[in-house]
């Protein structure tokens, strides 16, 4: 694996100019350029904010920005997969014809897709910690924002593992992107990216009566990455908020082991999906 990661070094200008030109691609004739990166989100948040509020009852402060939290990295982790799960197949007739290491081109849609996660992050504490509280609204600082980085090079390293094992298997099996895709609109339901994950603890009388499903439950990485955010940007908001009938329940602490154990996994993710890239990329060709 040594040998690949220096391979891949020494093409890394050819990384960045199809990250380049992906991002081109996306945007042009395109008035409003990068500006796409936020405004689907923010409309997204939007309509759910007020959903959650008029319809379903929620009571939470500074709901959008919590919310946002969740829809972020939910976004980068979907649409990242998806698109690299197709890039082999679109780019097949320059794998046939011209000798380059496969996973720039997975690669670069997962770079590309980080850079619309990082755009859309500016937005979010422009929004928030600098026009909001012109209105007296918005979120105060945290000194637990430090973590920020480091959460975000844990979510990168899953996405590129994830990405790299699900684009290999659909040049084989195109019927892995459609089960992706069904995973991925299932999961955000399921997932805590529309409400705190104490609400399963709370609301689950599964998991009220076997805690360690819930310990399973946060060491799903993208579940712990989506928790992590929450917790080191945001105050923890109170399950009576989005529950009136969880009366006396308390956010749950933040729990270091189960997140650290989550980040291993990202790292054990990205290395296995890079190794069985690697074993399957020269059988690319040989598609039938």
């Amino acid at each position: 694996m040594s040998e690949e990661l220096r391979e891949l070094w020494r093409y890394r200008y050819l990384l960045y100019m199809l990250v380049r030109r992906e991002l081109k691609v996306r945007y042009k004739n395109s008035v409003l350029g990068f500006l796409w990166s936020g405004i689907p989100l923010l409309l997204q948040v939007f309509v759910y904010t007020f959903l959650f509020r008029n319809v379903v009852g929620v009571r939470a402060p500074n709901y959008s920005a919590y919310l946002l939290t969740g829809i972020i990295p939910w976004t980068f982790f979907s649409t990242a997969i998806l698109d690299a799960s197709q890039s082999l197949l679109i780019n097949y007739p320059i794998i046939r014809k011209v000798y380059l290491p496969r996973e720039v081109i997975p690669l670069a849609s997962v770079l590309s897709n980080f850079v619309h996660f990082l755009l859309s992050w500016a937005l979010y504490f422009i929004v928030f910690l600098g026009v909001a509280p012109l209105f007296g609204l918005g979120t105060p600082l945290l000194g637990s924002m430090v973590w920020f980085p480091f959460i975000t090079i844990i979510e990168l390293l899953l996405v590129i593992g994830c990405a790299l094992v699900v684009a290999s298997l659909n040049v084989f099996y195109e019927d892995v992107k459609f089960i992706v895709q069904t995973v991925f609109q299932l999961g955000f339901f399921l997932l805590p990216v529309l409400y705190p994950a104490d609400q399963i603890y709370y609301t689950s009388h599964l998991i009220r009566a076997h805690p360690w499903l819930y310990k399973v439950y946060l060491l799903d990485p993208i579940a712990a990455i989506i928790t992590a955010y929450r917790r080191m940007l945001l105050q923890p908001i109170s399950p009576v908020a989005f529950n009136a009938s969880l009366r006396g329940a308390k956010p749950l602490p933040f729990d270091w082991t189960l997140w650290f154990g989550a980040c291993l996994l990202s790292f054990l993710i990205a290395w296995a999906g890079y190794a069985y890239f690697n074993r399957r990329k020269w059988l690319f060709v040989e598609r039938p």
